[in-house]
């Protein structure tokens, strides 16, 4: 079956199907021109796909809405609630949703929202180091990576250097440079 691929070109593909495990995508499944019986897939954000192959439409027809995201500055926090304030969500939008203190007091841990309303989440587990006005969160399904649980950045660096102690002479030319001019260059 030929589709447009993001970059406007015509391609033959083996399969197009709505990918499960990432919700918004279709999963295109392509045979390689190079490697002799190899298949790879590529996804596609479905309302792109749609966008670039009208006419195929219909094999997205049972794809599900991508994952909302979302982030912001704590506006204050207790063991198992983080509330900001200049939000509006609907209630228990983000129910299952991974949260990530991304900087500031409390950085690097993660917990899942159990309840959200307007403006406030409900998590899973207490934090071990309650955010503040100082932490911003993320909400998304993205936090699963492995170089993001568990990092957080020091808050202080140490250098030590050691001074090394250089003599410094100064050569007899040098020297004499700096000493009074002799009375016999004066008279000169």
């Amino acid at each position: 079956m030929i589709i447009t691929d993001i970059n406007g070109n015509k391609r033959d593909c083996v399969s197009i199907k709505p990918d499960e495990k990432w919700p918004g995508y279709l999963k295109v499944q392509y045979i390689s021109k190079t490697r002799k019986d190899y298949r790879y897939d590529e996804w596609y954000l479905t309302k792109d796909f749609i966008k670039n192959n009208p006419r195929l439409a219909h094999l997205a027809k049972n794809a599900s809405l991508p994952w909302k995201e979302d982030l912001g500055r704590v506006s204050l926090a207790s063991s198992q609630t983080l509330t900001d304030k200049t939000k509006k969500w609907k209630s228990n939008e983000f129910v299952g949703y991974p949260l990530w203190i991304s900087r500031g007091v409390g950085e690097g841990q993660m917990r899942n929202i159990i309840i959200n309303s307007n403006d406030t989440l409900i998590i899973d587990a207490p934090w071990k180091v309650t955010p503040d006005r100082t932490s911003q969160y993320v909400i998304s399904h993205n936090v699963h990576d492995p170089q993001v649980l568990g990092n957080t950045l020091p808050i202080e660096i140490k250098v030590s250097k050691k001074k090394k102690k250089v003599k410094r002479t100064l050569s007899s030319r040098a020297k004499g440079s700096l000493t009074s001019p002799k009375s016999r260059d004066l008279k000169k």
